[in-house]
């Protein structure tokens, strides 16, 4: 496996090219969907881990399901 400095990208994405364009008016309930999307999703991850550090699952003790 090959290192790259910090500020340098893997070379899969050198040829990349990131271009935008200006628009009249921004969409605002676009944007905001992201911003909450991002939160939600990290408070999710968030609450899963430190739901599964506090409670690990607790072992069945032969109490399964009969057939």
């Amino acid at each position: 496996m090959t290192t790259h400095p910090q500020d340098s990208p893997p070379e899969r994405m050198r040829d990349y090219r990131i271009e935008a364009e200006l628009r009249a008016s921004p969409d605002l309930h676009k944007l905001a969907q992201v911003f909450i999307g991002m939160a939600q999703a990290r408070a999710r991850h968030e609450h899963q881990t430190t739901t599964c550090q506090e409670h690990p699952p607790a072992q069945s003790r032969g109490q399964g399901v009969e057939s």
